[in-house]
């Protein structure tokens, strides 16, 4: 939406850039780890330079040149985290190609929804996530499949062995050049409301996440910065990821359980000053922190994303650190945006300001703007570099989320007349009960208070026709019994922070809540698979 006419590559302000100056080609851009799956113990590290990522990921680059695919081609890969995915992923940026990351966790039908959607020319994933059915039917958009592959694994007719190709390409390559405006990567949406969307963000998205790295993330000179989350999530593959190599910093990328002793270790050893993960992870490592504060030490910035952050957690886990967590507020379509300043007291509830240079407003359906205190669309304008192109063969959504001068996130919240934002819900997800309108999100800070509640969820649920009540769904901390009477117990304990109308009329125990591949909870599957009571 923004008309650039100058020359700029993602891959070349993130990486090239260093890798050709003297004193930042040999600056370790990356630190790949694992956790061996038979031992549960760390494996040696992988650690590669700026010089040397440029190679491989030029390497990569001619072997994708070398396929004859037509420029803008779509590539998906389907990759765990390691070094495979960026090489894989600036490769194609470097050849002209548009890289479409997603999940390993996806399921075929979903994988295959994706090949149809994004029109892929090229797959490339690890040979053990390549779905059988796929392997037995390839769709007729896809010309190439590339494998990650052990030497003595069965390749289908139709692939190539990814290390082959990359081991022949020569690590000398020119870039393609592409205009700022120009499609860098896509990411598909988690669909929690409705079939996953393709995100189209343009080569120039990357700069404009400056302020972030500066009012967000602190990042500072000989920053490591370890991000727990997997690379197919703009929260990982940009803040974690592309931002910190634009700025000449190291990135950890990891691939194992998120064990606390194991993460624990990971700060440790590899001197982790920026720690950037989701509350689920914040709050299982906590009894472990109680036990061994020392984790932390050298930690200066510790960062939150995906879901709301509980005060509760937010609470113990300065008790036990001494660090405060700044959350960030993002979505697919336009990264991390609304931020914590960091250094500044998080205001209780908030889930910060809009960054510099951006400008973010609360708006009713007509447009207009909503005053300090009220409730309403959560917008940007379009103008911003950071959000995205659009949508890949979605007009319609296209046309009703960009309307005017903004975008239309479909997120309720509300502003106060300090600028602090407060993140209400999706338009789709707000509850009523007795007339009223109320945010899940409020109800599930409520439950998560308790000390016997792990996370919870809170859905309207159909009573009887034209009927419904507010249903909580709980998954207990371990050692609680998920019995009548603790539900009673955890219902009694709203009744000192919530309005009556607000406070639900059920509970139900359950061992895990549903969610996207991104960690999101899925409230519209719980709401789907209750049923009248």
């Amino acid at each position: 939406h923004l008309v650039n006419t100058d020359l700029y590559n993602l891959a070349v302000d993130c990486i090239d850039k260093h890798a050709e100056v003297l004193q930042n080609k040999h600056k370790t851009a990356l630190i790949c780890l694992a956790e061996n799956p038979v031992t549960g113990e760390l494996e040696p590290p992988l650690r590669l330079s700026y010089s040397s990522l440029q190679s491989l990921s030029n390497a990569m680059a001619n072997a994708f040149a070398g396929l004859n695919l037509a420029p803008g081609s779509r590539v998906v890969l389907r990759l765990p985290n390691g070094v495979e995915f960026p090489i894989s992923f600036l490769g194609a940026i470097k050849a002209g190609l548009v890289p479409v990351p997603t999940s390993p966790l996806l399921t075929y039908p979903e994988l295959a929804f994706i090949l149809h959607d994004s029109e892929a020319a090229c797959l490339v994933s690890d040979a053990k996530l390549l779905p059988q059915e796929l392997a037995e039917q390839i769709p007729p958009n896809l010309s190439e499949i590339l494998l990650l592959a052990e030497k003595n694994h069965f390749l289908p007719p139709q692939a190539r062995r990814w290390q082959d190709l990359l081991k022949q390409g020569s690590t000398q390559f020119n870039t393609t050049a592409t205009s700022a405006d120009a499609a860098a990567f896509w990411l598909y949406t988690s669909g929690t409301a409705g079939r996953p969307k393709a995100v189209i963000h343009a080569q120039r998205s990357i700069r404009a996440h400056d302020a972030r790295a500066r009012h967000w993330q602190d990042l500072r000179a000989g920053d490591v910065i370890f991000n727990t989350s997997s690379l197919n999530w703009s929260y990982a593959l940009t803040a974690g990821l592309l931002d910190v190599w634009r700025h000449g910093l190291t990135s950890i990328v990891y691939r194992g359980s998120l064990k606390p002793e194991l993460l624990a270790q990971i700060l440790i050893r590899y001197g982790v000053t920026t720690f950037m993960s989701v509350p689920g992870i914040y709050r299982r490592l906590l009894p472990f922190l109680e036990k061994n504060n020392e984790a932390f030490r050298q930690v200066r910035v510790c960062l939150s994303a995906g879901e709301k952050l509980a005060e509760t957690t937010r609470e113990h886990f300065r008790e036990v650190t001494d660090l405060e967590i700044y959350e960030g507020l993002g979505m697919t379509e336009h990264s991390v945006y609304l931020v914590q300043n960091f250094g500044e007291a998080p205001v209780p509830g908030s889930c910060g300001k809009a960054l510099p240079g951006q400008k973010i407003a609360i708006l009713h359906e007509d447009l207009t703007e909503c005053a300090p205190g009220e409730a309403g669309i959560l917008a940007t304008h379009r103008d911003c570099e950071g959000l995205m192109l659009g949508y890949h063969r979605r007009p319609e959504e296209e046309a009703e989320e960009f309307r005017g001068e903004w975008f239309l996130s479909g997120d309720l919240a509300s502003r106060d007349a300090a600028g602090n934002f407060f993140f209400l819900g999706r338009r789709d997800e707000v509850l009523t009960s007795g007339g009223y309108r109320i945010s899940p999100l409020e109800i599930e800070a409520a439950l998560n208070r308790h000390p016997a509640v792990e996370e919870s969820a809170a859905v309207n649920v159909e009573l009887e026709a034209g009927k419904t009540i507010v249903q909580a769904y709980v998954v207990l901390q371990a050692g609680y019994p998920a019995t009548q009477g603790m539900a009673q117990e955890i219902l009694q304990s709203l009744e000192t922070s919530l309005a009556a109308y607000k406070r639900p009329r059920s509970l139900v125990f359950l061992k895990s809540l549903p969610k996207t591949s991104n960690g999101k909870i899925q409230r519209g599957e719980l709401k789907k698979n209750a049923g009248p009571l």
